[in-house]
Order: C-alpha cells, then sequence, then structure tokens
C-alpha cells in the first residue's frame, strides 16, 4: 500500500506553469515606414498654428475683405453720373477694417507664423540632418528657444533694435486656411505610409526571416541560424522624438555577402528587445520519452 505522504503532488494549473518567456510570441514584424512619422511635430504645430490664427489673428478681416463689396456690383448704376447714389453705394458696400485692430491682430499673426517655422527648422533639420550627439541636440534646442523668443519680445517691444534691425522688414504671416493645408497633407501623406508599412515589412522568427516588400506579395527568406544584427542610432532628434523613437537595425546573415539595413524602425529600442529573446528561443519539436526514461 503506498505510503500516502510520498504521492505525488497535484499538477500545477496551467497558467502557472506557463513562464512568462513562454507565453511571449516568438515572431516580430517589423514595419518598413518612409520619413512621414517625425513629420508630425511640423503637422501637429500647424493644427495649433491654425487654431490660434482663427481666435487671435487677421482671418476675419481678411474674409470680410475678400468679399465682393457692394460698391462693384453697383459700378454700372454708379458710372451713370449721380454722385450721390455713387456716394451711397461706396459707403453701404465698401468693407473697412480698423487700422489699430488690424496691426495687433498682424502681430499676433506674425508671432504665429514664427513660431511655426520654428517647428518647420526643426522638422527639416531631422529629416536633412544626422546628429549623433546629444550634447549638440540639445544646444541646437536652446538656441532655437532662445532665439525665437527674443523675436517675439523684440515684436512687442523693441528692446534691440539694433540687433534686429535687418529684420524689421520681415513679417511672415499666414491664415488658418494655410496651417490647416499643411495638417491635411500631412494626413494624406500619413494614410500612405499606414498603406505601405501594410505592405512592406520583416516578419523574424526563431528559425527564419522573411522579407515581404510590395502588394503582390514578394518575399525572400533566410535562416536565423547565426544572424547577427546591430542597432544604430543616426540621428538622436529621431531617437528621443515621443511616438517615434526610430532608429537603423542592420540584420547579417552568413549566406549573404551583403547586410540588410532597416531605416527609421520605430520604437527601436522595444523591437531590439523583442528580438533579443526571439533569437534566444530556437523551436524545436519536443522529444518523446521512453518507459526506460523514467526508471
Amino acid at each position: 500500500m503506498p505510503d500516502p505522504s510520498s504521492s505525488s503532488p497535484a499538477p500545477a494549473p496551467a497558467h502557472a506553469a506557463v513562464s512568462p518567456e513562454e507565453r511571449h510570441p516568438h515572431s516580430l514584424v517589423v514595419r518598413i515606414w518612409p520619413n512621414i512619422p517625425i513629420l508630425y511635430p511640423m503637422a501637429l504645430a500647424a493644427l495649433v498654428c491654425g487654431i490660434l490664427s482663427m481666435f487671435f489673428s487677421f482671418d476675419g478681416a481678411i474674409s470680410r475683405l475678400a468679399e465682393a463689396p457692394v460698391a462693384v456690383a453697383q459700378t454700372a448704376a454708379v458710372e451713370g453720373g449721380d454722385a450721390a447714389a455713387a456716394t451711397a453705394a461706396a459707403g453701404s458696400g465698401m468693407h473697412t477694417v480698423d487700422p489699430a485692430v488690424f496691426a495687433k491682430q498682424l502681430r499676433a499673426g506674425q508671432v504665429i507664423a514664427v513660431v511655426f517655422l520654428a517647428a518647420f527648422t526643426y522638422t527639416m533639420v531631422v529629416v536633412c540632418t544626422d546628429i549623433v550627439l546629444t550634447g549638440a541636440l540639445i544646444g541646437i534646442l536652446l538656441s532655437l528657444v532662445i532665439a525665437l523668443l527674443m523675436f517675439i519680445a523684440n515684436i512687442y517691444y523693441q528692446f534691440l533694435p539694433g540687433l534686429f534691425g535687418f529684420l524689421t522688414k520681415f513679417t511672415p504671416v499666414a491664415n488658418a486656411q494655410f496651417y490647416f493645408a499643411i495638417s491635411a497633407v500631412w494626413v494624406v501623406l500619413m494614410i500612405g505610409a499606414v498603406m505601405h508599412s501594410r505592405f512592406h515589412y520583416v516578419k523574424i522568427e526563431s528559425n527564419e526571416v522573411v522579407f515581404v516588400g510590395g502588394m503582390l506579395d514578394k518575399r525572400k527568406r533566410y535562416s536565423s541560424m547565426r544572424m547577427q544584427y546591430t542597432k544604430e542610432i543616426c540621428d538622436v532628434f529621431e531617437y528621443y522624438l515621443p511616438f517615434v523613437r526610430s532608429g537603423r537595425l542592420i540584420l547579417r546573415f552568413p549566406q549573404e555577402d551583403e547586410p540588410v539595413i532597416l531605416d527609421h524602425v520605430m520604437h527601436i529600442d522595444r523591437v531590439v528587445k523583442q528580438l533579443d529573446h526571439i533569437t534566444a528561443t530556437l523551436q524545436v519539436a519536443p522529444e518523446d520519452r521512453g518507459p526506460e526514461a523514467d526508471g
């Protein structure tokens, strides 16, 4: 009769027997994105500037001035020679604005435009340059912020007329429709980028790497055995940009002479962390144990 104390323990629940590593998926899909997502600061700045321009700038005055005055519609009657009718038509039909109010709105529009130009400059720097050093990034951002604040303060107070004398004729202005149009263009491009990423991606599994490109489902397979990868941060602007955090991923295969370079990999740190787990796990079929193995 077997001893009750030596009986085998009850099996653990299924959810407790599976470790977090085993529950982790053994595949990773890396989407290939164009440069469109890193342009979102400019699109967001354009949207904010458009909203501010609607409330504080001269959009209302421009809309009124753009309407055809009644006097233009009555030109034929006025040219008939009735001076009194001409005066009445001109007085009732012409659209006017208060110069003092318009000047205040113009300054507000100029400030909004300068803020947008700063965001546009930042976006162009991100797209056109590769800055690796974090110190250079901090220095450039501080310089831009200080120059922007000094320029805006000079618009209202003229405290450095000698320094900003060459910019006295620089009065950039735009209405809300211009800013909204820029945001709309980015949205259209972003839709195209999302569609592009759906058909261009790399699927990395424990045993193979599959490259998929094109709407016709063009595929190329590599063995993941002895695969090596390198993570590169080519531009700190892209790496520290919220919601993007992109970098470069270089895959090297022993059977290939040239490496596979994936630029603009979004959330590069999260991708690399998952890639480490996948490449460290080799999927093999479990081997059946015979009765002599328990003996």
